[in-house]
């Protein structure tokens, strides 16, 4: 395969993968939970990903917008200094934080092979 075919082929997979049909998403939804939350919602048209936050032994997940998915952002709305949070775009991902990160890893890991490809 030359070096155009798979980065279109590349592009395409990615496009797939991170678009969604215009439905609404769903996320979980639980406040401070000490155990994996499994009540979940339809969010509102105007959030667009699920929100995970981590505090010590507790975590919030939640529906959220895109673009309120900076540290600050989230630090103001739940009045926090130390955490860890994470936003992503599909069905009922705010669950499993492990899986979030494989498949954050595999898309990076992708994108380098793609760049030093092209480079070749």
């Amino acid at each position: 395969m030359d070096k155009t075919k798979f980065i279109l082929f590349t592009v395409c997979i990615a496009i797939v993968m991170f678009c969604h049909s215009g439905e609404a998403l769903r996320c979980y939804t639980c406040e401070q939970s000490p155990v994996v939350c499994r009540t979940n919602v339809t969010c509102t048209h105007e959030e667009d990903v699920c929100l995970q936050i981590r505090f010590l032994h507790l975590r919030t997940y939640s529906c959220w917008k895109s673009s309120r998915c900076i540290r600050k952002e989230v630090a103001d709305e739940f009045n926090a200094d130390s955490f860890r949070f994470l936003c992503c775009y599909k069905d009922l991902c705010n669950k499993s934080p492990s899986l979030l990160a494989a498949s954050a890893a595999a898309f990076s890991i992708s994108a380098v092979i793609v760049l030093w490809m092209v480079s070749q």
